[in-house]
């Protein structure tokens, strides 16, 4: 349907940092999956509900209007495998707990903890996720089914290539015409992969014209093993192998040397910020005011909710700008705008939808949330941009729209059940622990 929103505080996010006017009071309509007007002036507002008599108005009064949050890199699945192991290392954490749980799963498995992922993705003000896992197929039916946009990463691994083969082919016959999903290749690391099985997904990506998406020197130990094999660090290997030759998404970049920076830098790869994800598990903290100094192109992402433990965007953009704070001992890097460009605008450049997702303008799609501040952890109103980042939760955002289509509603998910969603994946998860 046509939908009006009206009276609220627009952020169109396509705004350069150092200009003084980030948002403004005025109207938004939406025409059939797209942005059809953005305006300040009321006049605008009038014409298009003259010409759209039974749209659907939306009172934004006392609310912030916004593009959708892009979550990066996660493994929205994983959602049913939350608190089965935390505390530990990460190669411990996958080796002893969560590859071994991970080995009994089933596609109706992946189903519903993708469903609940989703759930609390949407809740949370986030429209589009980039998704990397096993039986990615159904991570694709839960998208599709509850309504949020998804690029989906069918995960190769040595010991996982047959079901790999299996899976990027059936989410290109099932969702080539999705107007919510799309495919990128998901070479899962390079300590996971044959050189053999790394040019499969290179070749692949060429043929079918998608990115890769790949974790990259997550910890020390990544890339120690690498210097060890190979005489040099995961970023030069994967270079040397051709990987960058193709839109690369780099999920993590902990342990970076400045010759990695470069190589990324001069190949347009994308970096995802996983901040919470590595605290968590101890794996460092990445170098990303060294990133975006070198104009690499930096995004967020919340990584699974088994090593996060939650899928909260706000949380993550947050604390991705606290967290370079503390490090570098510099409070001006990573100010509130540039933290909030990293979930949205930048996400979108990272997935290939610059201009088109990420912001408000006339002719983007209508991936949009909107923001309660009438609330007392936001008050008083002196900088709207340093209340988001630095004071919003996920309990605030009210409404989402993905695609044109309203999702969520005065904080209710019109798509989902959400206490079956709950229960069917306590149901699951109970009893895969118990096999």
């Amino acid at each position: 349907m046509d939908i009006l929103i009206e009276n609220g505080i627009l952020i169109p996010m396509n705004i350069a940092c150092h200009e003084s006017t980030l948002y403004f009071k005025g109207y938004l309509g939406i025409e059939n999956e797209r942005i059809s007007f953005i305006s300040h002036d009321k006049k605008d507002a009038d014409e298009f509900v003259a010409l759209h008599s039974d749209c659907y108005r939306i009172d934004a009064t006392g609310k912030i209007v916004m593009p959708g949050f892009i979550n990066t890199h996660t493994h929205v699945a994983m959602a049913l495998l939350r608190g089965i192991s935390d505390d530990v290392p990460l190669m411990e954490w996958l080796e002893q707990h969560i590859w071994p749980v991970e080995s009994k799963m089933e596609y109706r498995d992946v189903l519903v903890g993708a469903r609940l992922g989703i759930l609390e993705m949407l809740l949370g003000g986030t429209t589009a996720f980039v998704d990397m896992y096993p039986f990615e197929e159904a991570v694709a039916e839960a998208a599709e089914g509850v309504g949020i946009r998804a690029v989906v990463s069918p995960c190769l691994m040595d010991f996982k290539m047959e079901h790999f083969e299996n899976d990027w082919q059936q989410i290109i016959k099932r969702f080539s015409n999705s107007r919510l999903v799309t495919i990128m290749m998901g070479p899962h690391a390079v300590y996971t992969l044959s050189e053999q099985n790394l040019q499969r997904s290179i070749t692949l990506s060429k043929e079918l014209g998608t990115g890769n998406h790949i974790h990259l020197s997550e910890t020390a130990v990544e890339v120690e093993n690498a210097h060890k094999k190979y005489g040099m660090t995961p970023t030069e290997y994967l270079e040397k192998a051709g990987l960058f030759k193709t839109p690369t998404l780099a999920a993590h970049c902990v342990v970076m040397s400045e010759r990695d920076i470069e190589i990324l830098s001069r190949h347009n790869v994308s970096v995802v910020h996983n901040p919470q994800s590595n605290m968590k598990l101890g794996s460092g903290i990445a170098p990303v005011k060294r990133f975006l100094d070198a104009g690499i192109n930096v995004s967020i992402g919340t990584d699974g909710a088994s090593s996060n433990n939650d899928l909260d965007m706000w949380e993550e953009m947050r604390t991705a700008s606290l967290l370079q704070k503390a490090v570098t001992g510099d409070p001006s890097v990573i100010p509130a705008y540039t933290a909030l460009q990293m979930a949205t605008v930048n996400g979108a450049q990272a997935i290939g939808r610059k201009g088109e997702l990420g912001v408000l303008s006339r002719g983007a799609l209508a991936d949009i949330q909107l923001v309660n501040i009438e609330k007392p952890h936001l008050y008083p109103h002196t900088n709207l941009i340093s209340e988001l980042v630095y004071s919003t939760h996920s309990s605030d955002v009210e409404t989402v729209i993905v695609n044109g289509t309203i999702v969520v509603e005065n904080r209710k998910c019109l798509s989902v059940d959400e206490r079956e969603a709950c229960l069917t994946a306590q149901r699951h998860i109970d009893n895969l622990l118990s096999k």
